[in-house]
């Protein structure tokens, strides 16, 4: 949306500060992208009825900027000049209308008295501002327009995260989605569900809502974790997510361009990365076990730190999560904070998005002296794995995590609990029918009858009972019919 700003003065005296008007406008940063100027000599000559054009225009546009010189120059029947008949015309006809007006010279400058009489007519609507130059126009003319754009919430000194949302109103607050993070708190702090109305908790417990002109406006921190539709009013909010083939970036398996709330985003690169990431099994004290390529808890540290330290002023930089044959590695934009160095992370806290940390500090996703750091190591270090590397490229944060390749089944030589996919004793298979499993999840064959036989020096009746058994338990499954029948082991191993 831009705004229209009405440029109205006596045109003969005042030419140069017109168009010196036009081109401020134009030729400003971030002023051109929100203001467009109408000035009446730039309508195409003849055939205008000049009175009722400029009347048309000033009714239609959203600021009067009226220039003030030392001449009236009265042009109707009334004895009224067109700038004091366009001011008019504007404060009858638009609504909440931004009137500025800008004075050349002092106070002792002589004026024609209609003037005088104008400026006290008009002076209980704006805040005049004086000017002895076309540069001094020009400078007070942007810095109007900039109070302007804050007044009315678009452009603010606020860090990114605490800020106003642009264009968003209440209405933009997905409930469900702050009802899944309440929930969510409750269970990770042992905590009861706030018994409020969802407005007081965004307004008061969460600060993610402001008041601004009498209404409710979600912060853009609000938008990011509780907004349906968060990445159309934060476009920059994108998680391009790859899956390469080799290892290095040519050729591309799969790929998913993540957008919306932010947990919701990090469910999903959960899925993304768990199905192009291998899982390996293998037999340890008669236990069936899991052996993820990565450990899946650093990866997700990794995430959300890129999420809570990017630099969202980057609209068009996307987080970039990037799979190899060999390594992840997950980029985000934005260089460190003053005062950070790659050496000296770990232990360290300086965010340029304190309000998103707060969101996540709150389900204990984040904590408050930034071991992040040194939970990716320990991950990784406990997996078998190297740690991660850290590094600066360009304007991009980069942790990079290198994986085990082919050497997946000598990952994580303590296996924990929630990594037991079975309990081989329990489901009453015996020594072979376990020696036959490990065999084919470390080796990668599978077994017809006929080699089992060979293999364990049991009869074909031995062999059928023992591979039943071992389907009963959905350890194995069947591939071919008849003498092609073979037996494989079920896994979730991905090559």
């Amino acid at each position: 949306m831009k705004f229209k700003v009405f440029v109205s003065s006596n045109q003969t005296e005042l030419s140069e500060e017109r168009f010196a008007v036009q081109d401020a406008i134009l030729n400003s940063p971030i002023i051109r992208d929100f203001f467009v100027p109408f000035l009446f000599e730039s309508l195409p000559a003849g055939g205008i009825d000049a009175v009722s054009t400029y009347l048309k225009e000033v009714k239609n546009s959203d600021i009067y900027l009226g220039i003030l010189g030392s001449k009236y120059k009265t042009t109707n029947e009334d004895g009224i000049s067109p700038t004091e008949m366009e001011y008019d015309a504007f404060i009858e006809h638009v609504n909440d209308g931004e009137v500025l007006i800008f004075i050349k010279g002092d106070k002792s400058i002589p004026r024609d008295p209609e003037i005088n009489e104008f400026i006290e007519k008009t002076r209980d609507k704006t805040v005049y501002r004086r000017f002895n130059s076309i540069d001094e126009l020009k400078e007070e003319v942007i810095k109007s327009l900039q109070s302007f754009l804050k007044n009315e919430g678009i452009i603010s000194f606020e860090p990114f995260d605490k800020r106003i949302s642009s264009g968003a109103g209440y209405d933009a607050i997905d409930q469900d989605e702050v009802i899944d993070f309440l929930q969510k708190r409750a269970k990770n702090l042992d905590v009861e569900v706030p018994d409020a109305p969802i407005k007081d908790i965004l307004l008061n417990l969460l600060k993610v809502l402001k008041v601004f002109k009498g209404r409710f406006h979600p912060t853009n921190t609000g938008i990011l974790f509780f907004s349906d539709q968060a990445s159309d009013y934060i476009p920059q909010n994108v998680i391009k997510m790859v899956r390469f083939k080799g290892v290095t970036g040519t050729s591309i398996i799969d790929s998913k361009e993540i957008k919306g709330p932010i947990y919701r985003m990090i469910d999903e690169a959960e899925s993304f990365f768990k199905r192009n990431t291998r899982i390996a099994n293998k037999i340890v004290d008669f236990k069936r076990v899991d052996i993820p390529e990565y450990p899946y808890p650093a990866i997700r540290e990794a995430l959300i730190n890129a999420i809570a330290h990017r630099d969202y002023n980057r609209t068009g930089a996307q987080i970039m999560f990037s799979i190899y044959d060999d390594r992840v590695e997950i980029s985000s934009p934005g260089s460190l904070v003053s005062g950070l160095s790659i050496n000296a992370l770990e232990n360290k806290h300086e965010t340029r998005n304190d309000a998103i940390c707060e969101i996540f500090k709150l389900t204990k996703d984040m904590e408050t002296f930034g071991t992040g750091i040194r939970k990716m190591k320990d991950f990784m270090r406990d997996h078998g794995l190297n740690e991660p590397e850290f590094r600066l490229e360009g304007d991009f944060f980069v942790v990079r995590f290198y994986g085990p390749g082919d050497k997946i089944l000598d990952l994580a030589p303590d296996i924990p609990e929630t990594r037991v996919v079975a309990d081989l004793k329990q489901l009453n298979l015996n020594d072979r029918q376990i020696k036959a499993l490990d065999i084919m999840l470390s080796q990668k064959i599978a077994f017809t009858n006929s080699m089992y036989q060979k293999e364990f020096n049991v009869s074909r009746y031995t062999a059928s009972r023992d591979f039943k058994g071992l389907l009963e338990s959905k350890q194995v499954y069947v591939v071919g019919k008849g003498k092609s029948t073979k037996y494989m082991a079920t896994e979730n191993y991905v090559t």
